[in-house]
């Protein structure tokens, strides 16, 4: 069982889209826990994370710090939008060694509350077909 503020590292295979395209592992921070859960999406930082009208519109930028954050360097919070899984086991093998503070996760909580924020519901089946270390819930 994973919770709130923990960090795992898995693939995703965005709705509708074949998942042999989710090619590249993200972490992603679980912002709900339990038998639904839901996570945002971290990345690498990139320049154009800071352009007007280029996604994420709503973001957090976080340093790498072993006292707040798993990230190896500058890391990009998406908050625009969240990942949903119900029916899931993961695994501990994928989890981080350490979660986020609860400064920074108190802080992505705030920021996800915009009227743009929206959930994607990804298939179980599809997510655990992605990732060996995810499971179904029967």
């Amino acid at each position: 069982m994973i919770d709130k503020a923990d960090v795992v590292t898995m693939y995703i295979p965005f709705p509708n889209i074949d998942p042999s395209l989710a090619l590249k592992e993200h972490m992603y921070i679980c912002i709900q826990d339990g038998k639904d859960k839901e996570f945002v999406k971290c990345q690498s930082f990139k320049p154009t994370h800071l352009l007007p009208n280029h996604p994420p519109k709503q973001y957090l930028i976080e340093e790498k710090n072993e006292n707040r954050n798993p990230f190896s360097k500058t890391t990009t919070i998406d908050c625009d939008k969240s990942f949903c899984a119900s029916c899931i086991i993961i695994d501990k093998k994928i989890l981080s060694k350490r979660n986020v503070c609860k400064e920074l996760f108190d802080s992505i909580i705030t920021k996800i509350r915009h009227s743009d924020f929206y959930k994607e519901n990804l298939d179980p089946i599809c997510l655990c077909i992605s990732n060996y270390f995810i499971y179904p819930n029967k």
